[in-house]
């Protein structure tokens, strides 16, 4: 993508002051809200990103204190001559949303990717930052289809705004963050942003709760839809109390009542019992026929569909890099 005149100008300012320091290897991306160039920091010997800003340094100030697996560092940032900049961890690989490319991922992988950008935002609520802009185009993947989650403080229109944002409030929220993860674990998980189909009913519950249009009915923060997406994960049974146990241990050795009953009373008994069992199967049987046809159903729509699996997220040569996007 070729870089506009203002954007060449502005970085030359930049590379001037920054030559003696980094040695520029080449453009990653541009847009509106600027250009990133791919760098090499020499005394440290690693690679870094340099981008030039088009607003204040004042969010990404706020950022660089930040320090997550999942989070895109910010290693130092300046401003020259009115031009801002920011010196970043450079992520080989490609955004989330050119990585899926509008396919359905693999369900497990996709929650994998998922729970892994809660933690990262977990830790930024923990101190007190909010993305509010959260897309598939904010989250690189590393080789290793590990998410790192980049764009803070850099504002612009969210593509997954929540329902109660708006001009007066922004959309700077936990509340606001659950939500676009939904979307985004949706979006995973069907190949489309809005409607499809989700094949598993309790991801389907857990994309509902993280987008509900009530923000009190979400899951409270990220932390929260993390532990929902570990117990999908690695499912168990559950442990029965010790209250249970106890009673269950009670009951085996309780005796057991002997009641008298004539001939006539039993015979009616055993007849009103053996009518309920069979009302009983028929009934579950009938509801257990109606959910196979639904399941064959859904099953059915969602063999046309293709599950990709994301084995490497790098491309094969530097000029396919996208970073951050319009």
């Amino acid at each position: 993508m070729s870089h506009t005149p203002h954007t060449s100008s502005a970085f030359d300012s930049v590379a001037e002051h920054l030559q003696a320091t980094y040695s520029i290897e080449g453009l990653i991306a541009d847009s509106s809200k600027g250009a990133v160039y791919q760098a090499r920091q020499r005394s440290l010997d690693r690679d870094v990103a340099i981008r030039i800003l088009q607003r204040s340094l004042s969010g990404v100030r706020a950022v660089a204190g930040l320090a997550h697996p999942n989070l895109i560092r910010i290693y130092d940032s300046g401003e020259i001559n009115g031009i801002s900049y920011a010196v970043m961890e450079y992520v080989p690989g490609k955004s989330l949303r050119h990585s899926a490319k509008g396919s359905a991922i693999d369900p497990r992988q996709a929650v994998e990717i998922v729970r892994a950008t809660c933690d990262g935002l977990a830790h930024a609520h923990e101190n007190g930052i909010y993305h509010g802009n959260l897309t598939p185009a904010h989250i690189l993947l590393t080789p290793k289809c590990e998410p790192k989650i980049g764009n803070f403080g850099l504002g612009g229109e969210a593509a997954y705004n929540a329902p109660e944002s708006n001009e007066d409030n922004g959309h700077a929220t936990p509340a606001a963050d659950v939500f676009a993860l939904g979307v985004i674990l949706h979006e995973l998980l069907t190949g489309e942003t809005h409607g499809g189909i989700i094949p598993d009913l309790r991801l389907t519950a857990i994309c509902r709760k993280a987008t509900h249009a009530d923000p009190a009915q979400r899951y409270p923060d990220t932390s929260a839809l993390a532990a929902g997406l570990t117990r999908w994960l690695s499912p168990s049974k559950p442990v029965p109390s010790p209250t249970a146990i106890q009673s269950q241990r009670s009951s085996l050795h309780r005796p057991k009542p002997v009641v008298a009953a004539s001939p006539g009373h039993s015979m009616v008994r055993n007849c009103a019992v053996i009518a309920l069992l069979l009302f009983s199967i028929y009934g579950l049987w009938g509801l257990y026929q109606a959910k196979q046809e639904r399941l064959a159903r859904l099953q059915q729509q969602e063999n046309g569909k293709a599950k990709v699996i994301l084995v490497r997220a790098q491309p094969a040569d530097s000029s396919a890099l996208v970073r951050w996007d319009p």
